[in-house]
């Protein structure tokens, strides 16, 4: 359920004080989904001890919303909560573009961001706000870029064959070749980011330098282990830390591809390219549910792709301090 929100501007001289005492700003773009009252006489003037957003995550939708979920904070049980108070800023030139107001009460928030930018990173401070105007000691933070999804390519469902099917049908896929991604077969096995095979029965999908049945010049692709279940669309895929720490343990790796979950639902795993681009790949189930689908010589998977262009900006990132740990300096 999507809730009803208040957005909030922010005044000058407020900002003005952030940039003098160097504290990070949170981004966000336009939130919709909801009613929408400007209110700039708010203003937080000061923090205290309370219990912040116990979790949150952002899913990427398309190229220019995303999806932000929380728990309730334990300080909605308090007389004196109010709100969550969000702010969300352009963390390249510290911009503040939305101050949100959220009042009412959900066993679980979801909130949609749209208006944001392709490869331009975002900061979300989620606080707790209370009816003297105070805010939660710290808030819970998430950084993230949008990033472009594909479930087709030319028209075409995005397709990835066993090694022993025709020549023809591919194997590999580039993500990004001309701007586009693009299926290829095995003649272009060089150009891969990730590729398909199916080894002594068992399906598996990833780094083709990491294949045991393609040859020749191959890409090293930085692929996770931590493998997602039960999802059915990529804008499922939540993530609330770095890409590099979300996908699990990175390297060179096939993947192993059940030919079916119990739920009948898909999986997504993420990887970097060597040019330090990132993505989420989601292998769709066919509508028996069957992950590997079709029949030998010509099994193959059917994939969705959530890609980042950007080089180095995974899609969800935590605040940090500079030491590279903890939560972010506060953020007004």
């Amino acid at each position: 359920m999507y809730i009803c929100v208040r957005a909030l501007s922010h005044t000058a001289e407020l900002w003005l004080m952030v940039r003098k005492l160097k504290l990070v700003g949170v981004p966000i773009a336009v939130l919709l989904m909801g009613c929408v009252e400007e209110n700039p006489a708010l203003s937080p003037t000061n923090t205290v001890s309370a219990s912040p957003v116990p979790e949150a995550a952002v899913a990427i939708v398309n190229e220019s919303t995303v999806k932000v979920r929380w728990k309730p904070s334990p300080s909605e049980q308090l007389p004196a909560f109010k709100e969550y108070y969000l702010v969300l800023v352009e963390m390249a030139t510290q911009r503040v573009v939305r101050r949100i107001s959220v009042t009412e009460r959900q066993p679980e928030y979801i909130l949609l961001l749209g208006g944001l930018r392709r490869g331009t990173l975002y900061g979300l401070d989620i606080w707790v706000r209370f009816r003297d105007n105070t805010l939660s000691t710290a808030p819970r933070t998430l950084l993230f870029s949008p990033a472009v999804q594909y479930t087709e390519i030319a028209g075409q469902p995005i397709r990835l064959y066993e090694q022993d099917a025709p020549p023809e049908y591919p194997n590999g896929l580039n993500l990004n070749m001309g701007g586009m991604p693009a299926v290829l077969t095995r003649a272009f096995a060089a150009q891969w980011d990730i590729c398909f095979e199916i080894v002594d029965g068992q399906a598996r999908i990833g780094s083709p330098i990491a294949s045991q049945v393609y040859g020749g010049q191959r890409k090293q692709t930085l692929v996770g282990n931590r493998v997602v279940t039960d999802v059915a669309a990529l804008d499922e895929v939540w993530v609330s830390s770095p890409l590099d720490s979300a996908a699990g343990d990175l390297g060179p790796l096939m993947l192993d591809v059940p030919e079916q979950l119990p739920s009948n639902k898909g999986i997504a795993f993420f990887l970097m390219r060597v040019d330090t681009t990132w993505a989420k790949v989601l292998i769709k189930p066919g509508p028996d549910g069957r992950l590997v689908q079709g029949t030998a010589p010509q099994r193959y998977v059917e994939l969705a792709i959530s890609y980042q262009p950007e080089k180095a900006i995974p899609s969800a990132l935590p605040g940090r301090r500079e030491n590279g740990s903890g939560v972010s300096m506060q953020r007004y």
